[in-house]
Protein backbone atom coordinates (compact mmCIF):
# COMPACT_ATOMS: atom_id res chain seq x y z
CA UNK A 1 0.00 0.00 0.00
CA UNK A 2 2.81 2.24 1.00
CA UNK A 3 4.63 2.01 -1.99
CA UNK A 4 1.67 2.75 -4.02
CA UNK A 5 0.62 5.68 -2.34
CA UNK A 6 4.25 7.09 -2.60
CA UNK A 7 4.39 6.05 -6.10
CA UNK A 8 1.35 7.87 -7.00
CA UNK A 9 2.38 11.38 -5.12
CA UNK A 10 5.62 11.30 -6.60
CA UNK A 11 4.60 10.85 -9.93
CA UNK A 12 1.13 12.55 -10.17
CA UNK A 13 2.42 16.01 -8.40
CA UNK A 14 5.86 16.12 -10.55
CA UNK A 15 3.53 15.75 -13.88
CA UNK A 16 0.52 17.80 -12.71
CA UNK A 17 3.33 20.43 -11.65
CA UNK A 18 5.45 20.48 -14.78
CA UNK A 19 2.40 20.10 -16.80
CA UNK A 20 0.96 23.28 -15.56
CA UNK A 21 4.24 25.18 -15.41
CA UNK A 22 4.84 24.42 -19.20
CA UNK A 23 1.41 25.91 -19.89
CA UNK A 24 1.43 29.16 -17.84
CA UNK A 25 4.50 30.46 -19.75
CA UNK A 26 1.28 32.18 -21.53
CA UNK A 27 3.59 34.10 -23.95
CA UNK A 28 1.61 35.62 -26.83
CA UNK A 29 2.04 32.63 -28.70
CA UNK A 30 -0.57 30.44 -30.33
CA UNK A 31 -1.67 27.48 -28.39
CA UNK A 32 -0.25 24.91 -30.27
CA UNK A 33 2.60 26.16 -29.55
CA UNK A 34 2.18 26.10 -25.81
CA UNK A 35 1.18 22.55 -26.16
CA UNK A 36 4.60 22.02 -28.21
CA UNK A 37 6.65 23.58 -25.33
CA UNK A 38 5.15 21.78 -22.72
CA UNK A 39 5.71 18.03 -24.12
CA UNK A 40 9.41 19.53 -24.93
CA UNK A 41 9.82 20.69 -20.95
CA UNK A 42 8.00 17.07 -19.81
CA UNK A 43 10.20 15.07 -21.97
CA UNK A 44 13.60 17.15 -20.96
CA UNK A 45 12.40 16.85 -17.03
CA UNK A 46 10.97 13.57 -16.73
CA UNK A 47 13.36 11.65 -19.41
CA UNK A 48 10.03 10.24 -20.85
CA UNK A 49 8.28 9.85 -24.11
CA UNK A 50 5.13 12.46 -23.15
CA UNK A 51 1.57 12.59 -25.17
CA UNK A 52 -0.30 15.61 -24.87
CA UNK A 53 -3.98 15.62 -26.77
CA UNK A 54 -4.95 19.69 -26.33
CA UNK A 55 -4.04 22.59 -24.87
CA UNK A 56 -6.39 25.16 -24.31
CA UNK A 57 -5.65 28.68 -22.70
CA UNK A 58 -8.01 31.25 -22.36
CA UNK A 59 -6.81 34.58 -21.62
CA UNK A 60 -8.46 37.13 -19.49
CA UNK A 61 -7.98 38.70 -15.86
CA UNK A 62 -8.55 34.77 -14.50
CA UNK A 63 -6.77 33.04 -17.12
CA UNK A 64 -8.21 29.46 -18.09
CA UNK A 65 -5.71 26.45 -18.87
CA UNK A 66 -7.45 23.02 -19.99
CA UNK A 67 -5.72 20.29 -21.52
CA UNK A 68 -5.88 16.36 -21.73
CA UNK A 69 -5.49 13.73 -22.62
CA UNK A 70 -1.86 13.38 -21.34
CA UNK A 71 0.02 10.57 -21.27
CA UNK A 72 3.79 10.03 -19.75
CA UNK A 73 5.46 6.66 -21.14
CA UNK A 74 9.02 5.45 -19.24
CA UNK A 75 11.39 4.81 -22.32
CA UNK A 76 12.55 1.58 -21.01
CA UNK A 77 8.89 0.12 -20.58
CA UNK A 78 7.23 0.76 -23.83
CA UNK A 79 4.94 -1.87 -24.49
CA UNK A 80 2.93 -1.65 -21.32
CA UNK A 81 0.57 1.12 -20.33
CA UNK A 82 2.01 4.53 -19.76
CA UNK A 83 3.12 5.74 -16.43
CA UNK A 84 0.97 8.33 -15.96
CA UNK A 85 -2.37 9.42 -17.71
CA UNK A 86 -4.44 12.16 -17.38
CA UNK A 87 -7.79 12.20 -19.36
CA UNK A 88 -8.06 15.93 -18.85
CA UNK A 89 -6.48 18.90 -16.07
CA UNK A 90 -7.87 22.28 -15.67
CA UNK A 91 -6.72 25.11 -13.86
CA UNK A 92 -7.28 29.02 -13.08
CA UNK A 93 -5.09 31.90 -12.72
CA UNK A 94 -4.58 35.36 -12.66
CA UNK A 95 -2.17 37.91 -13.76
CA UNK A 96 -1.58 39.34 -10.62
CA UNK A 97 -0.33 36.01 -9.13
CA UNK A 98 2.29 35.30 -12.53
CA UNK A 99 3.34 38.50 -12.13
CA UNK A 100 4.57 38.29 -8.61
CA UNK A 101 7.74 35.48 -7.25
CA UNK A 102 6.79 32.73 -6.85
CA UNK A 103 4.33 32.58 -9.34
CA UNK A 104 1.09 30.65 -7.81
CA UNK A 105 -1.75 29.10 -8.84
CA UNK A 106 -4.46 28.30 -6.76
CA UNK A 107 -5.87 24.81 -7.80
CA UNK A 108 -5.47 22.46 -10.35
CA UNK A 109 -7.85 19.62 -10.98
CA UNK A 110 -7.60 16.65 -12.55
CA UNK A 111 -9.79 13.59 -14.30
CA UNK A 112 -9.06 10.44 -14.73
CA UNK A 113 -5.85 9.90 -12.79
CA UNK A 114 -4.47 6.82 -13.49
CA UNK A 115 -0.29 5.03 -12.79
CA UNK A 116 1.08 1.97 -13.97
CA UNK A 117 4.04 1.09 -12.13
CA UNK A 118 6.07 -1.12 -14.19
CA UNK A 119 8.21 -4.22 -12.82
CA UNK A 120 10.95 -3.92 -11.48
CA UNK A 121 13.60 -6.01 -14.13
CA UNK A 122 16.82 -4.99 -11.56
CA UNK A 123 18.40 -6.92 -8.99
CA UNK A 124 18.81 -5.92 -5.50
CA UNK A 125 22.06 -5.95 -6.16
CA UNK A 126 21.88 -4.04 -9.49
CA UNK A 127 19.86 -0.98 -7.60
CA UNK A 128 21.79 -1.07 -5.14
CA UNK A 129 25.17 -0.63 -6.89
CA UNK A 130 23.32 1.84 -9.16
CA UNK A 131 22.01 4.10 -6.01
CA UNK A 132 26.15 4.01 -5.13
CA UNK A 133 26.90 5.27 -8.48
CA UNK A 134 24.54 8.07 -8.08
CA UNK A 135 26.20 9.11 -4.67
CA UNK A 136 29.72 8.99 -5.92
CA UNK A 137 28.71 11.34 -8.71
CA UNK A 138 27.33 13.89 -6.20
CA UNK A 139 29.29 16.84 -4.66
CA UNK A 140 30.93 16.27 -1.66
CA UNK A 141 31.58 20.03 -0.58
CA UNK A 142 30.32 23.04 -2.01
CA UNK A 143 31.59 27.13 -0.72
CA UNK A 144 28.14 28.24 -1.62
CA UNK A 145 24.65 26.82 -1.72
CA UNK A 146 22.40 28.22 -4.98
CA UNK A 147 19.24 28.72 -4.75
CA UNK A 148 17.15 25.48 -5.24
CA UNK A 149 15.80 26.47 -8.80
CA UNK A 150 19.47 27.57 -9.77
CA UNK A 151 21.15 24.02 -8.88
CA UNK A 152 17.45 21.99 -10.45
CA UNK A 153 17.05 24.56 -12.83
CA UNK A 154 13.29 24.71 -11.88
CA UNK A 155 10.85 27.56 -12.52
CA UNK A 156 9.72 29.55 -9.17
CA UNK A 157 6.16 28.58 -9.65
CA UNK A 158 4.04 27.48 -6.16
CA UNK A 159 0.97 25.73 -6.58
CA UNK A 160 -1.49 26.16 -3.79
CA UNK A 161 -3.64 22.98 -4.24
CA UNK A 162 -3.93 19.54 -6.57
CA UNK A 163 -7.68 17.21 -6.36
CA UNK A 164 -7.90 14.35 -8.35
CA UNK A 165 -10.83 12.05 -7.18
CA UNK A 166 -11.10 8.19 -7.63
CA UNK A 167 -7.60 8.10 -9.52
CA UNK A 168 -6.31 4.64 -10.23
CA UNK A 169 -2.58 3.03 -9.26
CA UNK A 170 -1.88 -0.49 -11.21
CA UNK A 171 1.00 -2.41 -10.19
CA UNK A 172 2.10 -4.65 -13.44
CA UNK A 173 3.55 -7.59 -12.95
CA UNK A 174 6.87 -9.31 -14.69
CA UNK A 175 4.51 -12.33 -16.02
CA UNK A 176 2.15 -11.07 -18.89
CA UNK A 177 0.17 -13.51 -17.91
CA UNK A 178 -1.02 -12.48 -14.76
CA UNK A 179 -3.77 -10.13 -13.48
CA UNK A 180 -2.09 -6.83 -12.22
CA UNK A 181 -2.76 -5.12 -8.87
CA UNK A 182 -5.76 -2.37 -8.84
CA UNK A 183 -5.31 0.58 -6.45
CA UNK A 184 -8.19 3.02 -5.88
CA UNK A 185 -7.84 6.18 -4.28
CA UNK A 186 -10.76 7.67 -3.86
CA UNK A 187 -9.62 10.90 -2.90
CA UNK A 188 -6.05 12.77 -3.02
CA UNK A 189 -5.37 16.01 -2.02
CA UNK A 190 -2.12 17.60 -2.52
CA UNK A 191 -1.14 21.72 -1.08
CA UNK A 192 1.79 23.80 -1.61
CA UNK A 193 3.25 22.02 -4.49
CA UNK A 194 6.55 22.78 -6.22
CA UNK A 195 9.22 20.79 -6.83
CA UNK A 196 12.13 22.40 -4.04
CA UNK A 197 10.32 21.71 -1.08
CA UNK A 198 8.21 19.46 0.98
CA UNK A 199 4.64 18.84 0.14
CA UNK A 200 1.54 18.06 2.01
CA UNK A 201 -1.26 16.05 1.28
CA UNK A 202 -4.16 14.25 2.01
CA UNK A 203 -5.25 10.47 0.45
CA UNK A 204 -8.13 8.20 0.88
CA UNK A 205 -6.52 4.64 -0.41
CA UNK A 206 -8.81 1.49 -1.34
CA UNK A 207 -6.74 -1.38 -0.66
CA UNK A 208 -6.82 -4.56 -2.15
CA UNK A 209 -5.86 -7.15 0.65
CA UNK A 210 -6.83 -6.74 3.17
CA UNK A 211 -9.69 -4.73 1.72
CA UNK A 212 -10.35 -1.44 3.29
CA UNK A 213 -9.65 1.82 3.48
CA UNK A 214 -6.46 3.70 4.19
CA UNK A 215 -6.71 7.50 5.23
CA UNK A 216 -3.35 9.07 5.27
CA UNK A 217 -1.70 12.74 5.38
CA UNK A 218 1.38 13.81 5.61
CA UNK A 219 4.19 15.78 3.83
CA UNK A 220 6.01 14.50 0.38
CA UNK A 221 8.94 15.62 -0.70
CA UNK A 222 11.15 17.63 -2.41
CA UNK A 223 11.29 14.94 -5.17
CA UNK A 224 14.24 13.87 -5.68
CA UNK A 225 15.19 13.79 -9.76
CA UNK A 226 18.50 11.85 -9.53
CA UNK A 227 16.92 9.13 -7.31
CA UNK A 228 13.77 9.16 -6.77
CA UNK A 229 13.89 6.01 -3.95
CA UNK A 230 15.63 8.70 -1.95
CA UNK A 231 11.99 11.24 -1.73
CA UNK A 232 11.51 12.15 1.96
CA UNK A 233 8.10 11.86 3.42
CA UNK A 234 6.59 12.16 7.08
CA UNK A 235 3.24 10.62 7.81
CA UNK A 236 0.21 9.14 9.57
CA UNK A 237 -2.32 6.77 8.38
CA UNK A 238 -5.59 5.39 9.67
CA UNK A 239 -6.61 1.56 8.41
CA UNK A 240 -10.64 1.24 8.95
CA UNK A 241 -12.35 -1.96 9.29
CA UNK A 242 -9.95 -4.09 7.02
CA UNK A 243 -11.49 -7.45 6.20
CA UNK A 244 -8.23 -9.50 6.74
CA UNK A 245 -10.85 -12.53 5.22
CA UNK A 246 -9.45 -11.21 1.54
CA UNK A 247 -6.37 -13.10 2.79
CA UNK A 248 -6.71 -16.65 2.11
CA UNK A 249 -6.91 -18.53 5.70
CA UNK A 250 -7.48 -15.89 7.82
CA UNK A 251 -10.24 -14.21 9.11
CA UNK A 252 -11.69 -10.80 11.44
CA UNK A 253 -11.98 -7.06 11.28
CA UNK A 254 -8.38 -5.00 11.56
CA UNK A 255 -8.51 -1.84 13.20
CA UNK A 256 -4.23 0.08 12.85
CA UNK A 257 -3.01 3.24 13.01
CA UNK A 258 0.33 5.32 13.46
CA UNK A 259 2.99 6.91 11.67
CA UNK A 260 5.63 6.20 9.10
CA UNK A 261 8.47 8.23 7.29
CA UNK A 262 11.96 8.03 6.09
CA UNK A 263 12.55 8.07 2.34
CA UNK A 264 11.20 5.66 -0.66
CA UNK A 265 13.62 3.52 -0.34
CA UNK A 266 13.43 2.96 3.41
CA UNK A 267 10.42 3.60 5.40
CA UNK A 268 9.69 3.17 9.21
CA UNK A 269 6.30 2.87 10.43
CA UNK A 270 5.25 2.57 13.97
CA UNK A 271 2.18 1.73 15.16
CA UNK A 272 -1.27 -0.13 16.88
CA UNK A 273 -3.74 -2.95 15.13
CA UNK A 274 -6.73 -4.40 17.02
CA UNK A 275 -8.21 -7.55 15.82
CA UNK A 276 -11.24 -8.41 17.89
CA UNK A 277 -12.05 -11.50 16.23
CA UNK A 278 -8.90 -13.06 14.62
CA UNK A 279 -9.52 -16.20 13.03
CA UNK A 280 -7.48 -19.72 11.43
CA UNK A 281 -10.06 -21.69 8.51
CA UNK A 282 -9.20 -24.82 10.01
CA UNK A 283 -12.25 -24.92 12.49
CA UNK A 284 -11.18 -23.09 15.89
CA UNK A 285 -12.32 -20.20 17.53
CA UNK A 286 -12.35 -16.19 17.15
CA UNK A 287 -9.47 -14.39 19.55
CA UNK A 288 -8.78 -10.71 20.08
CA UNK A 289 -5.12 -9.35 18.86
CA UNK A 290 -4.03 -6.37 20.12
CA UNK A 291 -0.75 -5.17 18.40
CA UNK A 292 2.13 -3.03 18.46
CA UNK A 293 4.82 -2.84 15.48
CA UNK A 294 7.76 -1.18 14.34
CA UNK A 295 8.42 -2.36 10.26
CA UNK A 296 10.82 -1.13 7.80
CA UNK A 297 9.25 -0.92 4.18
CA UNK A 298 11.31 -0.99 1.28
CA UNK A 299 9.31 1.40 -0.81
CA UNK A 300 10.84 0.20 -4.24
CA UNK A 301 9.45 -3.58 -3.88
CA UNK A 302 7.33 -3.89 -0.93
CA UNK A 303 9.64 -5.99 1.28
CA UNK A 304 8.55 -5.42 5.00
CA UNK A 305 10.79 -6.01 8.02
CA UNK A 306 9.49 -6.60 11.64
CA UNK A 307 11.85 -5.01 14.13
CA UNK A 308 9.90 -6.35 16.05
CA UNK A 309 5.98 -6.54 16.59
CA UNK A 310 4.67 -7.57 19.28
CA UNK A 311 0.99 -8.44 20.27
CA UNK A 312 -0.97 -9.97 23.23
CA UNK A 313 -3.48 -12.89 21.79
CA UNK A 314 -6.13 -13.46 23.37
CA UNK A 315 -6.26 -12.02 27.22
CA UNK A 316 -2.86 -13.43 28.22
CA UNK A 317 -0.11 -14.26 25.42
CA UNK A 318 2.45 -12.17 24.37
CA UNK A 319 3.79 -13.05 20.81
CA UNK A 320 7.26 -11.03 19.73
CA UNK A 321 7.91 -11.43 16.59
CA UNK A 322 10.72 -10.12 14.29
CA UNK A 323 11.66 -11.61 10.33
CA UNK A 324 10.51 -10.23 7.02
CA UNK A 325 7.81 -10.70 4.67
CA UNK A 326 9.53 -10.32 1.09
CA UNK A 327 8.83 -11.21 -2.57
CA UNK A 328 9.58 -14.46 -3.68
CA UNK A 329 12.33 -14.95 -6.02
CA UNK A 330 10.51 -17.88 -8.15
CA UNK A 331 6.66 -17.82 -7.45
CA UNK A 332 4.07 -14.64 -7.39
CA UNK A 333 3.84 -13.50 -3.77
CA UNK A 334 5.53 -13.29 -1.03
CA UNK A 335 6.86 -14.77 1.59
CA UNK A 336 6.36 -14.84 5.54
CA UNK A 337 9.81 -15.75 7.41
CA UNK A 338 9.68 -15.06 10.37
CA UNK A 339 11.27 -15.79 14.33
CA UNK A 340 9.03 -15.73 17.22
CA UNK A 341 8.49 -15.73 21.04
CA UNK A 342 6.38 -16.36 23.58
CA UNK A 343 7.71 -15.88 27.10
CA UNK A 344 4.56 -16.68 29.21
CA UNK A 345 1.52 -17.40 27.10
CA UNK A 346 -1.37 -19.17 27.57
CA UNK A 347 -1.25 -22.97 25.83
CA UNK A 348 -5.25 -23.18 25.73
CA UNK A 349 -5.67 -19.95 23.51
CA UNK A 350 -3.20 -20.81 21.33
CA UNK A 351 -4.51 -24.04 20.78
CA UNK A 352 -8.01 -22.74 20.24
CA UNK A 353 -7.46 -21.24 17.41
CA UNK A 354 -6.49 -24.10 15.27
CA UNK A 355 -8.68 -26.84 17.09
CA UNK A 356 -12.62 -27.74 17.46
CA UNK A 357 -13.95 -27.21 20.34
CA UNK A 358 -12.66 -27.33 23.85
CA UNK A 359 -8.70 -27.54 23.61
CA UNK A 360 -7.40 -30.62 25.21
CA UNK A 361 -4.50 -29.40 27.60
CA UNK A 362 -4.37 -25.75 29.58
CA UNK A 363 -0.82 -24.21 31.01
CA UNK A 364 1.80 -21.97 31.19
CA UNK A 365 3.73 -22.32 27.40
CA UNK A 366 7.08 -20.69 26.38
CA UNK A 367 8.20 -21.12 22.61
CA UNK A 368 11.06 -20.10 20.68
CA UNK A 369 10.75 -20.82 17.28
CA UNK A 370 10.49 -19.63 13.60
CA UNK A 371 7.45 -19.83 11.10
CA UNK A 372 7.52 -19.90 7.44
CA UNK A 373 4.68 -19.14 4.79
CA UNK A 374 5.59 -19.11 1.32
CA UNK A 375 3.86 -18.16 -1.16
CA UNK A 376 0.59 -20.32 -3.10
CA UNK A 377 -2.99 -21.24 -3.92
CA UNK A 378 -3.31 -23.70 -0.67
CA UNK A 379 -4.47 -22.71 2.36
CA UNK A 380 -2.35 -21.30 5.20
CA UNK A 381 -2.64 -23.97 7.36
CA UNK A 382 -1.41 -26.44 4.42
CA UNK A 383 1.46 -23.63 3.49
CA UNK A 384 2.86 -22.80 7.15
CA UNK A 385 5.47 -24.40 8.59
CA UNK A 386 6.44 -23.62 12.70
CA UNK A 387 9.64 -25.06 14.44
CA UNK A 388 11.13 -24.58 17.74
CA UNK A 389 11.47 -25.72 21.30
CA UNK A 390 8.57 -25.22 23.86
CA UNK A 391 8.47 -25.94 27.86
CA UNK A 392 4.71 -25.97 29.42
CA UNK A 393 4.38 -25.49 32.96
CA UNK A 394 1.26 -26.35 35.47
CA UNK A 395 -0.30 -28.43 32.65
CA UNK A 396 -3.47 -29.96 33.00
CA UNK A 397 -5.98 -31.64 30.35
CA UNK A 398 -9.08 -30.15 30.09
CA UNK A 399 -10.62 -33.86 29.20
CA UNK A 400 -11.31 -35.62 31.98
CA UNK A 401 -10.87 -39.23 30.58
CA UNK A 402 -6.88 -38.07 29.71
CA UNK A 403 -6.89 -36.21 33.17
CA UNK A 404 -7.84 -39.59 34.90
CA UNK A 405 -5.69 -41.86 32.90
CA UNK A 406 -2.64 -38.90 33.52
CA UNK A 407 -3.49 -38.92 37.74
CA UNK A 408 -4.11 -42.58 37.46
CA UNK A 409 -0.35 -42.91 36.16
CA UNK A 410 0.74 -40.59 39.22
CA UNK A 411 -0.82 -43.04 41.46
CA UNK A 412 0.75 -46.01 40.69
CA UNK A 413 4.00 -44.22 39.87
CA UNK A 414 4.69 -42.90 43.28
CA UNK A 415 3.80 -46.38 45.26
CA UNK A 416 -0.28 -45.40 45.83
CA UNK A 417 -2.94 -46.47 43.73
CA UNK A 418 -5.62 -46.19 45.53
CA UNK A 419 -5.12 -42.98 47.19
CA UNK A 420 -7.69 -40.31 45.97
CA UNK A 421 -6.21 -37.50 47.38
CA UNK A 422 -3.82 -37.60 44.48
CA UNK A 423 -6.28 -35.95 41.36
CA UNK A 424 -5.91 -33.12 38.92
CA UNK A 425 -2.10 -33.81 39.21
CA UNK A 426 0.05 -30.85 36.76
CA UNK A 427 2.56 -31.95 34.39
CA UNK A 428 5.85 -30.03 33.11
CA UNK A 429 6.34 -30.54 29.04
CA UNK A 430 9.39 -29.30 27.15
CA UNK A 431 10.87 -30.73 23.77
CA UNK A 432 10.89 -30.06 20.08
CA UNK A 433 8.26 -29.80 17.37
CA UNK A 434 7.85 -29.37 13.97
CA UNK A 435 4.02 -27.86 12.78
CA UNK A 436 3.12 -28.47 9.12
CA UNK A 437 0.32 -30.24 7.31
CA UNK A 438 -2.16 -29.96 9.74
CA UNK A 439 -0.11 -31.63 12.49
CA UNK A 440 2.31 -31.36 14.66
CA UNK A 441 5.27 -33.68 15.44
CA UNK A 442 7.35 -34.12 18.42
CA UNK A 443 10.97 -35.84 17.30
CA UNK A 444 11.80 -34.94 21.13
CA UNK A 445 8.92 -34.59 23.81
CA UNK A 446 9.01 -35.45 27.70
CA UNK A 447 6.92 -34.58 30.89
CA UNK A 448 6.78 -35.21 34.17
CA UNK A 449 4.47 -35.72 37.04
CA UNK A 450 4.91 -36.71 40.71
CA UNK A 451 6.51 -39.83 40.32
CA UNK A 452 6.75 -40.28 36.89
CA UNK A 453 9.03 -39.20 33.88
CA UNK A 454 8.07 -39.58 30.49
CA UNK A 455 10.19 -39.29 27.41
CA UNK A 456 8.09 -39.92 23.71
CA UNK A 457 8.07 -39.19 19.83
CA UNK A 458 5.19 -39.00 17.96
CA UNK A 459 2.31 -36.37 16.46
CA UNK A 460 -0.78 -34.89 17.34
CA UNK A 461 -3.21 -34.12 14.77
CA UNK A 462 -5.67 -30.93 14.59
CA UNK A 463 -8.34 -32.46 12.48
CA UNK A 464 -10.03 -35.09 15.03
CA UNK A 465 -7.38 -33.94 18.05
CA UNK A 466 -5.65 -37.58 17.11
CA UNK A 467 -2.69 -38.80 18.95
CA UNK A 468 0.16 -41.42 18.24
CA UNK A 469 3.07 -41.30 20.36
CA UNK A 470 5.39 -43.85 21.87
CA UNK A 471 8.53 -44.14 23.98
CA UNK A 472 8.86 -45.02 27.47
CA UNK A 473 8.14 -44.37 31.16
CA UNK A 474 10.13 -44.16 34.40
CA UNK A 475 8.46 -44.87 37.72
CA UNK A 476 9.62 -44.09 41.28
CA UNK A 477 8.04 -47.60 42.40
CA UNK A 478 8.47 -51.27 41.86
CA UNK A 479 5.88 -52.83 39.64
CA UNK A 480 4.51 -54.46 43.28
CA UNK A 481 3.56 -51.33 44.63
CA UNK A 482 1.69 -50.03 41.26
CA UNK A 483 -1.31 -52.11 42.53
CA UNK A 484 -2.93 -53.48 45.86
CA UNK A 485 -4.07 -57.20 47.08
CA UNK A 486 -2.42 -60.36 46.03
CA UNK A 487 -0.89 -59.57 42.69
CA UNK A 488 1.15 -56.64 43.89
CA UNK A 489 2.75 -60.04 46.42
CA UNK A 490 2.94 -61.78 43.25
CA UNK A 491 4.94 -59.58 41.29
CA UNK A 492 7.13 -58.89 44.00
CA UNK A 493 9.80 -60.79 42.89
CA UNK A 494 9.61 -58.99 38.99
CA UNK A 495 10.48 -55.60 41.03
CA UNK A 496 14.11 -55.87 40.49
CA UNK A 497 13.81 -57.38 37.46
CA UNK A 498 12.13 -53.95 35.60
CA UNK A 499 14.43 -51.36 37.45
CA UNK A 500 17.30 -49.65 36.04
CA UNK A 501 19.40 -46.94 37.34
CA UNK A 502 17.05 -46.47 39.97
CA UNK A 503 13.33 -46.73 38.59
CA UNK A 504 10.85 -49.20 36.87
CA UNK A 505 11.02 -48.62 33.26
CA UNK A 506 8.50 -49.75 30.51
CA UNK A 507 7.58 -49.05 26.87
CA UNK A 508 4.26 -47.38 26.33
CA UNK A 509 2.47 -45.88 23.40
CA UNK A 510 -0.03 -43.30 23.10
CA UNK A 511 -3.27 -43.28 20.54
CA UNK A 512 -6.77 -42.73 20.01
CA UNK A 513 -7.79 -38.87 20.59
CA UNK A 514 -7.47 -36.46 22.85
CA UNK A 515 -11.18 -37.44 24.09
CA UNK A 516 -10.88 -40.71 24.15
CA UNK A 517 -6.95 -41.87 24.49
CA UNK A 518 -5.50 -45.17 24.59
CA UNK A 519 -2.59 -45.81 26.57
CA UNK A 520 -0.57 -49.09 26.60
CA UNK A 521 2.57 -50.68 27.95
CA UNK A 522 4.71 -53.49 25.45
CA UNK A 523 5.04 -55.53 28.66
CA UNK A 524 6.86 -58.34 26.05
CA UNK A 525 9.47 -55.60 24.84
CA UNK A 526 9.61 -54.75 28.85
CA UNK A 527 10.47 -58.16 29.33
CA UNK A 528 12.80 -58.70 26.74
CA UNK A 529 14.73 -55.66 27.84
CA UNK A 530 15.14 -56.90 31.30
CA UNK A 531 16.22 -60.41 30.80
CA UNK A 532 18.89 -58.47 28.18
CA UNK A 533 20.12 -56.00 30.35
CA UNK A 534 20.43 -59.40 33.05
CA UNK A 535 22.12 -61.01 30.90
Amino acid sequence: MRRVVLALLGGAIVVALLAVVAAVSLAPRAEGWLRVKAVEVLEARLASDVELGSLEVTPGPVTRIAGGPLAIRHREHRDIAPLIHIDRFETTVSWRALLHAPRRIDEIRLEGLAIAIPPSTATPEERAEKAAEARAREPVYRTESPAPSAVRGEPAVVIDRVTADDATVVVLPRDKKKLPRRFVLHALTVRDISTDRPMAFDAIVENPKPRGNIATTGTFGPWQVDIPARTPLDATFRFTDADLSTIRGIGGRLQAEGRYGGVIERIEAVGTSLTPQFDLDVGGRTLPVDARFTVVVDGTNGNTYLQPAEAVLGAKTPVRVTGGIVKAEDRRGRTVDLAMQILDGRLEEILSLVVDGKPAMRGRVKVDGSLLIPPGPEKVMQRMVLAGRFTLANATFTSTALQAKLDELSRRAQGRPNDAEIARVVSAFSGRFRMADGMIRFPALSFRVDGARVQLAGSYAFEGQRLDFAGRVRLEAGVSRMIDGKKALLLRPLDGLFRHDGATEFPIHIKGTARHPEFGVDVKAAIRRAFKRGA
